[in-house]
């Protein structure tokens, strides 16, 4: 793993707050090697995590972010709030950036697990390990320090059975975006547990 380097917490959770009180775009960025920086709206934090309503390329809100308070390095703050993004997203109608009410930022698990009741689908990143991968799907159960996962391809069919991952290595939860509702649109709703049950004794 790589050595962390200095970071001030405090000046970290300042800058968050200030960026969420002001309604300011930020540009978030994480001492993990080629972890991609995460450009957004601070929506809600807590000590361990912060949630983002996130602008995408072509400058739109497109689903929330989730990322460690310990993982970031530094938050780059654009101190105009009427910038263009913020003027594009007001002439919208995608303004003001909102938090998911049901997500809560207590901890992994809790973010895991109503994240997946604000959505069908969470996708989840492991970027210490992966920085170039991500798992998208349906949220099974959280037991134990264990997130079960049936994961869904990207031509929109779904796994026989669920994968299981570690929630001390979940650097980044995210949902509620668009590349997901076409996902969704796609497969359709996801096994029940029952039925996901029976997939895997089948696939066994």
């Amino acid at each position: 793993m790589a050595k962390k380097p200095p970071i001030d917490k405090a000046r970290v959770l300042e800058r968050l707050d200030r960026a969420r009180v002001g309604q300011l775009l930020v540009r978030v960025r994480r001492w993990i090697p080629d972890a991609d920086p995460v450009d957004g709206f601070v929506v809600a934090r807590s000590e361990r995590w912060v949630l983002l309503a996130r602008v995408s390329d072509g400058i739109h809100l497109d689903g929330w972010t989730a990322l460690r308070i310990k993982d970031i390095q530094s938050v780059g703050i654009n101190p105009d709030p009427a910038c263009f993004e913020v003027k594009a997203l007001q002439a919208r109608g995608e303004w003001p950036p909102v938090a998911v009410a049901t997500v809560e930022l207590t901890d992994i698990a809790t973010v895991v697990t109503t994240a997946a009741h604000s959505a069908p689908m969470v996708v989840i990143h492991l970027e210490f390990d992966r920085p170039d991968v991500c798992w998208i799907g349906s949220v099974q159960e959280v037991v134990d320090g264990t997130l079960s996962l049936l994961e869904v391809n990207v031509a929109g069919g779904w796994a026989r059975k669920p994968r299981q991952f570690d929630l001390g290595d979940l650097t980044r939860v995210e949902c509620g975006d668009s590349y997901m509702e076409a996902l969704r649109l796609v497969a359709g709703a996801p096994p029940s547990r029952s039925q996901a049950k029976a997939r895997q004794s089948s696939a066994e």
